[in-house]
């Protein structure tokens, strides 16, 4: 069992709980009376951590429900997931402790009150009186009654997790789980699980997904903090072996593999936390994953449509880590069905929520045979018609503790087979703690069941090299691990992309002198220093010289020397620097008087970094019109297309389009009542729509109160995916919407529904939700005000 360390200070969660329920807490820990505000009871909670005999009679005060979910937590380090607790307490069948709390009053977080769901209040109570801490408010055992407040304290732990503070910890006797009152049939099984296979594998795939991190030198994120889709297609590409690559990412960030950079904008690979890991071994690491599979969105749990799948998946956890021998899986079935509320196992149909109880029993299969197979918690056979499962050690405290290394007495066998094409046939079970660092060298082609097969590539053997492994240790690491010599081919291919990687040389932090001519240049070596290229000079390490001309600094942002106008010409404002100087050299004419234009040239002949390098040498906004000129010379966006194109338009377009006689004829849909008419078949439509006594004439109006170049885009989905885009590469808009209403429906409720319509230009900020309903926030460019924009209600977009 893996402990995870507590952050939570009690005393610092005022402005979360709020002044009546702070009032609560610090009454019944520090037993005084008569304290009202948050100020007096935040004084109150720290006069009681600072006095360890309060905290004693605290503690011989808590009723035995409270002390066995309190030492449950302390055997974890002080952070648990709470749907693991939930089932530890209903295993056991611990009674909810009483409580004098109104169950109708939202006395709870400002505004909350506790779920009502079976066995809730094994929770919500130890939250009521601050025994117990949500990593997030709302949460699933608490209701919103007339609530506003929402807050995630504890970023860097799943939502449904729950802690207590170390402090009150520090302080519990010694207490043993309580027996179990759940029994479960015994299955007998001739098989014991190795859990090596299971670990070995967690650990390949985790650093296949961190290797691929680091070539890209992060993983982007879009204003809203969720990964950003065109980066995870690359990272995808970059390791193709890894599927579903969403959940290796959550996972690796829970694990804190990951780490955001100084800008908010990147997830970059924390080289010391991955380091500690991998160090601890890849049995420790499986340990840890045994307790977040609750958080992970897996295959099982799209394809049976389950709302509340992680939350059962972590009740099954928990009931395997307390399980002392092999059962059935009817038996788990039976039990599960028990242990969980309704609630968890209702399925998502046509917009309601229904219990399935065939797809809660298919779910659950899968979910034996896949993610718990795969992250080694059980292993499943199936004899004589029935499926065994048998809990694996990894849940189990006891053996997690005591776990024998690989090949303790004699040699340890093979862990791979070296094939002449530079592939390597690896076998997970057999791997030694050293062996996962040599496969740093090689690229995951495919992870198997039983094996895992990887490739050496030049690139693959050049960024182990640079990240400390000797070439010697490589070559002798490979061979030591292999059941087939290293063929000589492979050892001198190896050595040769070595050597060629040692022919660089890299000089980091230097002082470059660029003089105006060759010979200028050469006269100053007199001096010392080293010559590059025709006209400068890098100076040795403490060489000192007088300088005269001007100091560029490199490690700087670049001057913004250029200005551009509306036209797309620019003039030079200062002095190029050598990088500026680089970026222009053959791609500008002059235009004027000391005026310059970008010289057109051919899609995708330019670096996609040249925009990004010219804007930031710009002193305002690069005009629109050439950033879209950059974008396609670049190769990032599509070439104009124009085209000959005949439409259909009427109020009922969408009716013509569906008549039989009508529809082999009818193209792609513009907008509801705007079709454009297949080619060549012109002619057709129109004796068609005669015939019908519909013969059309040549007019096409535009609506009226819209824009003639607005975008008309229906789908919700695809007008998010536009928005994203245009906040990324820093568009304006032009949007026409409509406005919310909040329309009335009785004496107490009412709803949303279109309101008043406007065209204004905007420029984007964010996209995020409230609920799942997606919004835009935005800045209106006429007031400067910021609006929020229902993107449902978004009518048309254009780009300005």
């Amino acid at each position: 069992m893996t402990a995870w360390t507590s952050p939570l200070r009690l005393e610092q969660m005022a402005d979360v709980l709020g002044t009546g329920h702070v009032n609560r807490v610090a009454k019944r820990y520090s037993g005084e009376k008569g304290l009202n505000g948050k100020v007096a009871s935040r004084d109150a909670l720290i006069r009681t951590f600072a006095n360890s005999a309060r905290l004693d009679k605290l503690v011989a005060s808590l009723h035995p429900t409270e002390l066995q979910l309190l030492s449950e937590v302390g055997r974890h380090g002080g952070a648990m997931d709470g749907w693991a607790l939930y089932s530890f307490a209903r295993l056991r069948g611990l009674p909810a402790p009483p409580i004098k709390l109104d169950p109708f009053s939202s006395n709870l977080f400002e505004g909350y009150r506790g779920a009502e769901f079976a066995g809730a209040d094994l929770i919500w109570t130890l939250f009521a009186d601050g025994l117990l801490f949500p990593t997030s408010v709302p949460n699933p055992w608490l209701r919103d009654a007339y609530a506003y407040s929402r807050h995630r304290p504890f970023q860097d732990l799943p939502a449904s997790w729950v802690l207590a503070d170390p402090r009150l910890l520090s302080r519990l006797p010694a207490v043993k789980a309580a027996p179990l009152t759940v029994k479960l049939k015994k299955a007998d099984t001739p098989t014991v699980p190795d859990k090596r296979q299971a670990a070995a594998r967690l650990a390949l795939h985790l650093q296949e997904l961190l290797r691929g991190l680091q070539l890209l030198g992060g993983l982007g994120v879009t204003q809203a903090g969720t990964y950003n889709k065109a980066a995870l297609g690359k990272l995808s590409k970059t390791v193709p072996a890894l599927e579903d690559i969403g959940s290796w990412l959550i996972l690796a960030q829970q694990l804190g593999m990951l780490q955001w950079d100084a800008a908010g904008k990147r997830m970059q690979v924390d080289a010391e936390q991955a380091q500690g890991l991998a160090d601890a071994g890849p049995l420790s690491l499986l340990n840890r994953l045994a307790e977040m599979v609750g958080i992970l969105h897996r295959p099982e749990d799209q394809e049976y449509l389950l709302l509340h799948a992680g939350a059962l998946r972590s009740c099954l956890a928990a009931l395997l880590r307390d399980l002392p021998h092999a059962t059935t899986e009817s038996e788990l079935l039976r039990v599960m069905s028990t242990l969980t509320p309704a609630e968890l196992r209702f399925q998502k149909h046509d917009y309601r929520q229904v219990v399935n109880r065939e797809a809660w029993d298919a779910w659950m299969s899968a979910t034996l045979h896949g993610t718990m197979t795969e992250f080694g918690l059980v292993s499943v056979e199936d004899r004589d018609g029935e499926v065994v499962v048998i809990p694996n050690a990894a849940l189990g405290a006891a053996q997690a503790n005591s776990t024998p290394e690989l090949a303790r007495n004699g040699s340890a066998p093979p862990a791979w087979i070296l094939q002449p094409n530079f592939e390597l046939l690896v076998y997970p079970a057999y791997l030694q703690a050293h062996q996962f660092s040599l496969l740093q060298a090689a690229e995951a082609v495919r992870f198997d069941l039983q094996t895992a097969t990887y490739r050496l590539t030049r690139e693959s053997v050049y960024t182990a090299l640079e990240n400390g492994l000797s070439l010697g240790d490589l070559l002798g690491g490979l061979q030591a691990g292999s059941a087939t010599p290293l063929a000589a081919s492979m050892q001198s291919t190896i050595q040769d992309w070595a050597a060629r990687r040692e022919r660089l040389t890299v000089h980091q932090g230097v002082t470059l002198l660029e003089y105006p001519t060759r010979s200028q240049r050469d006269a100053a070596l007199s001096s010392g220093g080293t010559p590059v290229g025709d006209t400068l000079l890098m100076l040795a390490a403490g060489q000192k010289i007088q300088l005269n001309g001007p100091v560029l600094n490199y490690d700087q942002p670049p001057p913004k020397t250029l200005k551009f106008s509306a036209d797309g010409s620019f003039t030079v404002s200062g002095e190029l620097d050598f990088l500026t100087r680089q970026l222009l050299e053959g791609r500008i004419v002059a235009s004027g008087k000391e005026k310059y234009t970008i010289r057109p040239t051919s899609p995708g002949s330019l670096p996609s970094s040249f925009l990004s390098g010219l804007e930031a040498r710009s002193s305002g906004r690069l005009p629109a019109t050439l950033r879209l000129q950059l974008g396609v010379w670049s190769g990032s966006v599509p070439l104009p297309s124009v085209a000959a194109v005949t439409l259909l338009q009427h109020p009922q377009a969408q009716a013509l389009a569906q008549h039989p006689a009508l529809k082999e004829f009818i193209g792609l849909s513009l907008g509801p009542n705007l079709f454009t008419v297949q080619a060549g078949k012109e002619q057709a439509l129109e004796a068609a729509l005669s015939a019908l006594g519909l013969a059309p004439n040549r007019k096409i109006a535009v609506p009226q109160g819209t824009s003639s170049d607005l975008l008309m885009i229906t789908d919700t989905r695809k007008k998010r995916e536009f928005l994203e885009e245009a906040i990324r590469n820093g568009h304006n808009l032009l949007i026409q919407y409509n406005e919310e209403k909040n329309v009335g429906s009785g004496w107490y409720s009412s709803r949303i529904t279109a309101g008043k319509r406007r065209l204004d230009e905007f420029q984007p900020l964010r996209v995020d939700r409230l609920g799942s309903t997606p919004y835009l926030e935005a800045r209106d460019l006429k007031t400067g005000e910021k609006e929020r924009i229902r993107i449902q209600y978004i009518l048309g977009l254009a780009i300005r």
